[in-house]
């Protein structure tokens, strides 16, 4: 029962990092997996979709935490 308390906790915190920081989230996402990735920059459409999976995960972690 404990482990269910801390997940939503888990969803906010992914969420506000793909939020504030997309370039982060896109590097655990695909950056680890060659060297090249890491200089890469992201496209603007790789930024917003970023942002837009923060919103979904925020959401959801709030909705868990609230309704759960």
């Amino acid at each position: 029962m404990i482990v269910v308390k801390w997940i939503p906790y888990v969803f906010i915190a992914i969420g506000l990092i793909n939020i504030i920081f997309p370039a982060t989230g896109r590097f655990w996402n695909i950056g680890w997996q060659t060297k090249a990735a890491k200089a890469a920059k992201p496209g603007e459409t790789a930024v917003l979709m970023s942002r837009i999976g923060g919103l979904l995960a925020l959401g959801l972690g709030l909705f868990l935490l609230l309704y759960l």
